[in-house]
């Protein structure tokens, strides 16, 4: 029984030895640690931390870079196109900063030239708010496709609709380019085969 006592009187002077350390780390905050948003830039290697928005609130105003992106197409059809079809161009320029991107987009219906060629044009005006246009580069890219209108009837034969169907298409991507000096037309001549 005395050994009993004893070794209960050794737990009960733990107890009291370890309980203000247990009660002391209730008062006491989990630190947590500052956190940065941003991105992985593949190109430099290097963590790129997103700009807070008082960054941009002290920022002089920006003057909009702006100018005109033509695309001239000239298309070449090797397979025939169907009499109710439509031969489509369509092109796009990107421009991607840190904390900024911008997208173009346009489209033009071709017209016949002679035999199988077909030339169409696209325009699309673009005004940017850009950071650093001495050293951004605008990602151009292009696509050209056929289209056919056909009339599709009811399987009873009560009603009848027309609808597209695209043909050949073809899309890619050209060279980046420098972004053009302000107010510039900058033209692309690109040639398809379909």
């Amino acid at each position: 029984m005395q050994k009993r006592n004893v070794f209960l009187a050794l737990v009960a002077v733990l107890l009291l030895v370890r309980a203000p350390l247990g009660f002391a780390q209730l008062g006491r905050q989990a630190l947590t640690p500052h956190r940065t948003l941003g991105y992985y830039n593949s190109d430099t290697g290097l963590f790129e931390p997103l700009r807070s928005a008082t960054q941009d609130l002290a920022e002089p105003a920006l003057t909009p870079t702006t100018g005109t992106l033509v695309y001239k197409f000239t298309i070449t059809l090797k397979s025939p196109l169907p009499k109710n079809a439509l031969v489509i161009c369509s092109a796009g320029g990107a421009v991607i900063e840190t904390g900024y991107s911008a997208d173009e987009q346009g489209f033009g219906i071709a017209t016949l030239e002679s035999g199988d060629t077909y030339t169409c044009s696209v325009s699309m005006p673009y005004s940017w708010q850009l950071h650093t246009a001495s050293t951004d580069k605008i990602i151009l890219s292009y696509k050209a496709e056929t289209y056919e209108a056909i009339q599709v009837t009811a399987a009873n034969g009560t009603g009848t609709t027309v609808m597209s169907t695209a043909g050949r298409t073809s899309s890619q991507t050209i060279a980046e380019i420098p972004v053009p000096a302000n107010g510039a037309t900058t033209t692309e001549t690109v040639s398809v085969t379909l």
